[in-house]
């Protein structure tokens, strides 16, 4: 019994001489350092965790489910009715008033009312001169009424034909980033990645932001992309577009290269999230009639792709 009751008392005197020693500075300052190392040591842990690239990083985006991406009208200011927008371009044209008719053109195509747009249209384009002599945007206008209604499901109309007036227009100004965008976009929608590229690519040189020499798609730099402001808002989806042909351009490569192609295309995701967040999420995308269902689905896809698991794996 006695030797129990001992026991007790000297169980007693060590716990209170660890509380004391906890309670000290010294107790303190190691009880800190335990925590701190405890704390670098699972974000060790966690930084050098194995990673499954196969699974982590389907090689493309989802083929199904486009339906998700179908286009909606952007909201409409205008105070006059289809009708009423229709006769002004019609009648403005008739006058010879391009600049007037081209903007009811916009308007009713803003809305969507392109057989609308296509009867104020056709007034210009069957009158009796060549294509020359054609303003070139009521070309690309009509380009772009082409594209929607391919975008829209009318199999009488295609891509390629959108483009073929395109193409038209900027022939004859070749200076215009609204143009080379939209060839951007129809050759991405097609799947020919490279004259894609060329075309976004026209579009930065033209809106100043990159010298030719600074960049192609078979030399590409892991380093930091500079982010300042973009002047031209155009840029910014020939920006998006390029990171778009970056991520599909590295389903075809292999190891380092494939990394450093889907670092470029975060890269520039980051760029323009950073200059127009808003503008470039998807709800708001799907409203710009140049975004095809095609390029929503893989920025989509990109936007939602993790640098984390590009990470390099240790070995």
């Amino acid at each position: 019994m006695t030797n129990l009751i001992l026991e007790n008392i000297t169980m007693t005197q060590k716990q209170e001489n660890t509380v004391n020693f906890v309670n000290s500075v010294p107790g303190r300052i190691l009880s800190h350092l335990i925590a701190v190392l405890l704390t670098l040591g699972g974000v060790w842990l966690f930084q050098n965790r194995p990673v499954n690239y196969s699974k982590t990083i389907p090689l493309t985006p989802d083929p199904i489910n486009l339906e998700r991406y179908n286009k909606e009208q952007p909201i409409n200011y205008s105070a006059n009715t289809i009708e009423a927008e229709k006769k002004i371009a019609i009648e403005q044209f008739s006058k010879n008033d391009i600049e007037a008719g081209k903007k009811a053109i916009e308007s009713l195509l803003n809305r969507g009312a392109f057989l609308d747009a296509k009867e104020a249209i056709n007034i210009v384009l069957k009158s009796p001169h060549d294509d020359q002599n054609i303003d070139p945007d009521i070309i690309f206008l009509y380009g772009r009424l082409v594209w929607e209604l391919a975008q829209d499901g009318n199999r009488n109309y295609t891509v390629d034909e959108a483009l073929s007036f395109w193409k038209k227009a900027v022939a004859q100004r070749p200076d215009s980033v609204v143009y080379q965008n939209a060839i951007g976009f129809a050759y991405y929608t097609k799947g020919d990645l490279k004259k894609a590229y060329d075309a976004w690519f026209k579009v930065l040189k033209l809106s100043g932001e990159v010298l030719p020499e600074t960049e192609t798609l078979r030399n590409i730099s892991t380093e930091a992309i500079t982010t300042p402001k973009v002047e031209q808002k155009d840029a910014l989806n020939a920006y998006a577009g390029i990171g778009l042909v970056m991520m599909k351009s590295a389903q075809t490569s292999q190891e380092n290269e494939q990394r450093e192609r889907w670092l470029r295309a975060l890269q520039y995701r980051t760029k323009v999230m950073k200059e127009a967040a808003r503008e470039y999420h998807i709800p708001q995308l799907r409203q710009n009639w140049l975004w095809s269902r095609v390029a929503l689905r893989d920025w989509d896809f990109l936007m939602r792709t993790d640098w984390n698991i590009l990470r390099k794996r240790n070995n």
